[in-house]
């Protein structure tokens, strides 16, 4: 019979407020592009001649931001597959968690490592071309311009 690893209280408490703020900040996050989306759409397109230097900054910014999160989590789930694949456990010794969770050893636990350093380097990869397919978009808005 599998070990069972009991569910931490503090540790659910934590995770529901992570949520829940998260949630909150999203939402402040939509509500602020909704108010000043007209003052950038009017900004952007403001001066022609800047106009696609300016597009160039918002799309760099937001492919940015969007490969340094991928390539964040990317690095914590090849790290947290290291550490598993090490311990040859899941969960391992020690860490908290928010439900029962059946405790995994040896074979099954060195398949899980895998799995998260797979699931990172596919993440990596969809950072990577998550920015060459924002560069590819910036090259052809230019000859468009050209």
């Amino acid at each position: 019979m599998t070990d069972v690893q009991r569910a931490d209280s503090a540790a659910r408490r934590k995770a529901i407020t992570i949520v829940i703020i998260s949630a909150i900040v999203g939402s402040l996050l939509i509500v602020v592009f909704e108010t000043y989306r007209a003052q950038l759409y009017e900004w952007l397109l403001s001066d022609h001649a800047k106009s696609v230097h300016r597009l160039r900054i918002l799309i760099v910014l937001t492919a940015g931001f969007g490969a340094i999160t991928l390539f964040a989590f990317s690095v914590y789930l090849w790290s947290f597959g290291c550490k598993v694949s090490n311990y040859q456990r899941f969960p391992l010794p020690g860490q908290r968690v928010i439900r029962d969770t059946p405790t995994l050893e040896g074979q099954a636990a060195l398949m899980r490592g895998r799995v998260l350093k797979t699931l990172a380097v596919f993440l990596a990869v969809a950072g990577v071309t998550l920015c060459f397919v924002f560069w590819w978009l910036i090259s052809i808005l230019e000859e468009l311009v050209a």
